[in-house]
């Protein structure tokens, strides 16, 4: 009879633990909508004739102050990473746009542009725990995309 009532007693205790989701496994993947109303393809062409002048690689589309913004706009997302992982992300998109990760800090660590329609834009980036912002702008297109995320740990 005791050991039924301890075990009653532990699960009465863990119940409202296990029911508020505190041991609820986080999402490794998921999509967000991003909204820009406030196109700028001139972005865009100065980067192309940067890479074409120099041959630097084009490491940012969205950050910082060159892409204008609206009070409608929603241009980032932020991302918390509990372990090393690698971050896949897909932008689909009718026009151009372009999506960045930036560290919390604002430290770019990869950009792309979709300018094929109908052809995703992906980006593959080995993150390490921390909080990580995801920046997607319109730099010629309709005035909203979907970014589609999908963390997968990696092995030690």
């Amino acid at each position: 009879m005791k050991r039924v009532v301890i075990a009653g007693a532990v699960v009465a205790a863990i119940a409202p633990v296990l029911a508020s989701g505190a041991f609820a496994a986080t999402t490794p993947g998921g999509s967000w909508s991003f909204t820009d109303y406030t196109a700028d393809p001139g972005s865009l062409a100065a980067d192309s004739a940067f890479h074409v002048a120099t041959g630097a690689n084009i490491s940012s589309y969205c950050h910082g102050s060159r892409v204008p913004t609206a009070p409608q706009d929603v241009n980032t997302y932020r991302l918390k990473v509990a372990k090393a992982s690698q971050l896949n992300l897909s932008l689909s998109s009718t026009g151009v746009w372009g999506v960045d990760i930036d560290t919390a800090g604002g430290t770019v660590l990869a950009g792309t542009a979709a300018t094929k329609p109908a052809t995703p834009a992906t980006l593959n980036v080995v993150v390490q725990p921390g909080t990580y912002v995801i920046n997607a702008c319109n730099l010629g297109g309709a005035p909203t995309a979907n970014v589609n995320y999908q963390l997968t740990a990696l092995r030690k």
